[in-house]
């Protein structure tokens, strides 16, 4: 009798073990809970970082491109005009593209690369563009049109001959799938007006091929 009482006791025991053992581990596996406050902040870094119209606008243009570059230092001399290449890659699931250009500019080869995205805080396009003419990083922020295929740029970078930081606007024109514009506006040296000094027609390569 006190053998079977002594095995009902253990048994008990041990069940009585596991089932702490699973409630720790069920314990362990299970969220924290947030409080009200940080789950108002965790909902707005959820909608800050989720890809919106205006990133799947951007990745729609990831592919092959050729460039038509129309550009002029000087305003009294005549355009020049060169071509290049653009692969446009999409990155981070969406939220942003890179661009990689290779081309030729004043006789000399040209290599560039930026990235660019829609800031969902700001409300505003971002973008970023180093290339091997310079050492320096130029940043743009841009706002689209009610129609949201064509947006302004402000762009800023040190200017090598003043070494100061100079401002630029920008326009990107998107047409449609296959092809868009980037026309830059500057004052130029000596200038007291705004000019245009390059104009960019990408077409992506299968329909400039088929023309």
């Amino acid at each position: 009798m006190k053998s079977k009482t002594a095995f009902s006791i253990a048994a008990l025991f041990v069940s009585a073990a596991t089932l702490l053992v699973s409630a720790l581990a069920l314990a362990a596996e299970a969220p924290p809970q947030m409080s009200p406050e940080q789950k108002a902040m965790m909902d707005k870094m959820t909608k800050a970082a989720a890809p919106g119209a205006q990133h799947t606008m951007l990745t729609k243009m990831a592919g092959e491109w050729t460039c038509k570059v129309k550009y002029q230092m000087d305003p009294s001399q005549p355009w020049q005009e060169s071509q290049s290449t653009a692969t446009i890659t999409a990155l981070m699931d969406g939220r942003y593209i890179q661009e990689v250009d290779a081309g030729q500019m004043s006789g000399m080869p040209f290599s560039g690369m930026g990235v660019t995205g829609f800031d969902n805080v700001s409300g505003k396009y971002v973008s970023t563009w180093i290339d091997n003419m310079g050492t320096g990083i130029e940043t743009s922020v841009g706002t689209a049109d009610a129609s949201g295929k064509v947006i302004t740029w402000v762009s800023t970078m040190n200017d090598p001959m003043t070494g100061k930081p100079k401002s630029s606007r920008m326009v990107t024109t998107v047409i449609d799938d296959n092809h868009h514009t980037l026309e830059m506006f500057t004052v130029p040296p000596g200038g007291k007006k705004e000019a245009k000094v390059m104009a960019i027609d990408y077409m992506r390569k299968q329909e400039s091929a088929a023309r």
